[in-house]
């Protein structure tokens, strides 16, 4: 009897899984293939003109080019910023930090996290922005650079908390084969540690730049807004765009079912096509790890 409960339960688990494996791809089908159509407009009528840096609704320009450089720049530079940060961070909470501690830093780490966009994006508007003006002598500090460092603080603990997760995964029994060779505990984690958790610690960073990418209201509030590519085009102090500041600021005045709707759908399935991609990635690695420790 209670072997025909266990084999019923775990049949009931086992289809309780498949069918919201089921659903999460159908939603998933469902939003690409609802882009796909409201954007099919904009791409049937503008085609290649859809990539160039001009965006002048009113002559019927939908160039995207240059909100996909401002995503670009600005998850490049934060990502510059924490990852080193970051991975520093979880190295000291894993390896340095004592057992009792950890739990305590990482949920500070988690309440981090959770903190809504809307309070960066107001700190961000309050404090970075004017301290970014000042030490550059800008007229405004609302820039590119200012919201790459938002947007770093924003993701920081995303990334520590996956790549101490990353580093905490790895077997006991591996450090303290390390340590009976006589290896010091620099030379564990440098030699030992971090090559073996380096595929999660990939899949962590990927996984943070897709949250990156996704982040709208802090952005917008700090990014200044501004439809073009800098010159040169490394120069981080001058305002931009990216896709998500655009979505924000513009899909509710777009008319719906005109070709200015249509091209702004078309830049959330440019987005949600970068970001399949990075979590495909980030999982293909994320199940290579384990290989690692066999």
């Amino acid at each position: 009897m209670r072997q025909a409960m266990l084999v019923c339960t775990s049949r009931v688990g086992h289809a309780y899984v498949l069918l919201s494996t089921l659903l999460s791809m159908v939603v998933a089908l469902t939003i690409l293939f609802m882009l796909l159509a409201y954007s099919w407009d904009a791409i049937y009528q503008q085609g290649f003109n859809l990539f160039s840096s001009k965006w002048h609704p009113a002559d019927g320009q939908f160039g995207i080019i240059s909100m996909v450089y401002g995503s670009a720049m600005v998850t490049m530079v934060a990502l510059i910023i924490v990852v080193p940060l970051g991975l520093a961070t979880a190295l000291f909470i894993s390896e340095v930090l004592p057992p009792r501690h950890r739990f305590r830093v990482k949920s500070a780490l988690e309440l981090l996290a959770g903190i809504p966009s809307i309070v960066y994006g107001l700190i961000g508007v309050a404090f970075f922005s004017v301290w970014v003006g000042n030490w550059f002598t800008l007229s405004t500090g609302r820039t590119i650079l200012t919201a790459a460092i938002l947007l770093a603080i924003m993701i920081l603990p995303t990334l520590i908390t996956l790549s101490d997760d990353a580093l905490h995964s790895v077997p006991r029994k591996y450090r303290e084969t390390a340590r009976g060779l006589g290896l010091y505990r620099h030379e564990v984690i440098l030699n030992c540690v971090l090559p073996l958790a380096k595929a999660d610690i990939l899949g962590a960073v990927l996984l943070s730049l897709g949250r990156a990418l996704g982040e709208t209201m802090a952005v917008m509030l700090v990014i200044g807004s501004i439809d073009k590519i800098p010159q040169p085009f490394f120069n981080l102090l001058t305002p931009g765009q990216t896709v998500t500041s655009k979505l924000g600021r513009e899909i509710a005045e777009a008319v719906f079912g005109s070709l200015h709707f249509s091209a702004l759908i078309f830049m959330g399935l440019i987005l949600l096509l970068i970001v399949m991609v990075l979590t495909g990635i980030s999982q293909y690695y994320t199940k290579l790890a384990p290989r690692l420790y066999e």
